[in-house]
């Protein structure tokens, strides 16, 4: 077996495509777009690599590609649990220990030339929102985009090689046709009944509008959260312009106390039934595929992206009212479930809210392991949020 760091046309070819191969009889695989999963590696449109670095490996055997794997860290990124920490991401072999091994190894050979001392993985040199964890359950079902679907055996090559654990990632669906547990009505009630507040959704794709009254919330909402980012009203536009060919604007709604914007749901229709005929290209061709699919076969799934209630209105019954009020809507527009995507294991409270107060299953869950290079050092999960 040879290893090989990517460095041509040849060479990211073959990293694609080796995907095809492994997952040809996967019929719940819906690959990811090869154009985003190129953008991860371009340093014009990926602004991590302003403070990080980043490369990529194949495995070959008698000529033919079996694995691939991306490394990768950031030199800005805060120490987690005093331990300067890289990635590895994009993984994929054949079922074979040996081959993980390599691949593995390269990796970690690589990060510790930069002086690091451990390694998560599988992730994303970017954001968490997309490519990020190990799929370990729901097999049987297909993914949201950005999404990762693994195969099975994954998770003993990782951990064979002596990763772990070091926290879980939960996937829930509700289905909109099931009733609320009896706790969730009675708070959207306590809404009902006070005066000045109001819900509606985006309108003419007023994208200054309502960046400016996402980024007032969400700011307001999540400034506490340990992992916050701060977001300016420029970033907002750009994340709505960019996701406006699969918005619906009923999809996009927003709280109000005498007309300031005091909480919000974002959602938009899951695109991966609408990618999944495009066999991850989002060419001239695949863009036609997604146009058609998206007006003449609609998704019944939604994706929840991000919801966030300012703290002098948090507790009051405004998560169980506007949920409320846009369960109901999406019913009447065709959509039946609804996913929720990204819960850490280390996060009780989102997990209850999951499971106890808005009743949805696990659909899914993936891992995120870490592998720390001093064999003696002691392994900490993620802290928990309290």
């Amino acid at each position: 077996m040879k290893i090989i760091e990517v460095s041509t046309l040849s060479d990211i070819a073959e990293f694609h495509n080796l995907v095809y191969e492994l997952y040809k009889n996967q019929k719940n695989w819906i690959p990811h777009i090869k154009q985003d999963v190129e953008s991860v590696f371009d340093p014009k449109k990926n602004s991590y690599h302003k403070n990080g670095e980043i490369t990529r490996f194949i495995l070959k055997e008698n000529e033919k590609t079996i694995g691939r794997i991306a490394v990768f860290y950031v030199k800005k990124e805060k120490k987690q649990n005093d331990i300067k920490t890289g990635g590895i991401g994009f993984f994929e072999c054949i079922n074979n220990q040996d081959a993980a091994n390599i691949l593995f190894d390269q990796s970690l050979s690589w990060l510790k030339k930069r002086k690091l001392q451990a390694a998560d993985g599988p992730i994303n040199f970017g954001e968490k929102e997309k490519f990020w964890g190990l799929m370990v359950e729901g097999f049987d079902r297909h993914t949201i985009y950005g999404q990762n679907f693994h195969l099975s055996y994954y998770k003993k090559l990782f951990e064979n090689y002596g990763f772990k654990a070091y926290y879980n990632q939960h996937v829930y669906c509700k289905d909109l046709n099931e009733p609320y547990p009896k706790k969730f009505y009675e708070r959207a009630e306590r809404i009902k009944s006070r005066k000045h507040f109001s819900i509606d959704h985006m309108k003419n794709y007023d994208f200054a509008k309502y960046s400016k009254q996402f980024v007032e919330v969400y700011n307001a909402a999540w400034g506490t959260h340990h992992t916050f980012k701060p977001i300016n009203e420029i970033q907002a536009q750009k994340m709505f312009k960019k996701m406006k060919p699969i918005i619906d604007q009923k999809l996009i709604w927003f709280g109000y106390y005498k007309d300031t914007p005091i909480c919000f749901f974002i959602a938009i229709p899951d695109a991966n039934k609408y990618f999944k005929n495009i066999n991850g290209n989002l060419n001239t061709l695949g863009k036609l595929k997604f146009l058609l699919n998206k007006t003449f076969f609609p998704t019944d799934t939604v994706a929840a992206l991000v919801f966030g209630v300012v703290p002098k209105f948090q507790k009051l019954g405004l998560e169980s009212a506007l949920a409320n009020h846009t369960t109901d809507n999406m019913l009447q527009n065709g959509y039946r479930y609804v996913i929720q995507s990204w819960i850490g294991d280390f996060n009780p409270k989102m997990i209850k809210v999951c499971e106890s107060f808005l009743g949805s299953d696990i659909y899914q869950k993936l891992t995120t392991y870490r592998i720390i290079f001093d064999k003696k050092a002691e392994f900490k999960g993620h802290p928990i949020i309290k």
